[in-house]
């Protein structure tokens, strides 16, 4: 089971959003795309697990100041993609998945915009 990244067409929308726009409405793109409830963004680093950058909890993702990024971003996301479509992932490889779908998506993201 591997979540597909979206479409070059999707990604390009993605970053124009969340770079003129923010990264809830970049968010809201990509949770349209999959079809599934969005994810609320919070910045409160009181939630966040000492040591971590984000942490995703019940339709939310909660991050430091330091760690809103967009790689976190779409780390957090890969887990609310999981846990709406119902997929059951041991936590070690959800956590794999998450990295790679965020790598993924970036280096697409590369490609689209490299000068």
């Amino acid at each position: 089971m591997r979540i597909r990244v979206p479409s070059k067409c999707v990604v390009e929308r993605f970053h124009l959003t969340y770079e003129l726009k923010g990264v809830q409405k970049g968010v809201d793109v990509l949770t349209g795309y999959y079809k599934i409830q969005q994810m609320k963004i919070t910045v409160d680093g009181r939630r966040v697990t000492r040591g971590y950058d984000g942490v995703y909890f019940e339709n939310a993702a909660f991050f430091t100041k330091k760690g809103l990024n967009k790689r976190n971003v779409l780390h957090e996301l890969y887990h609310h993609i999981v846990a709406n479509m119902g997929f059951e992932i041991s936590e070690s490889k959800e956590e794999r998945e998450a990295d790679r779908f965020a790598n993924r998506i970036i280096k697409k993201e590369k490609t689209l915009f490299a000068k």
